[in-house]
């Protein structure tokens, strides 16, 4: 496989989380977007810190024998 279909390829899955969508890669996994709300925590002062939301994605490898 070149560079180029490489790139074609993660295109597509980038477009498809970025619809909301899984990718299944049959054989190899699958990519899910995961939200993460925003949240607080405290610093070492004590102090309180904001976490923004944000989008992640998430692969989960196919387990061996699945595909029997």
């Amino acid at each position: 496989m070149d560079e180029h279909q490489i790139e074609k390829i993660s295109a597509l899955i980038k477009e498809r989380l970025l619809a909301g969508e899984s990718v299944l890669l049959e054989g190899i996994g699958t990519f899910s977007r995961i939200h993460e709300p925003q949240h607080f925590s405290r610093d070492e002062k004590g102090r309180t810190v904001a976490h923004p939301p944000k989008d992640t994605v998430q692969f989960s490898p196919e387990e061996l024998g699945e595909r029997e």
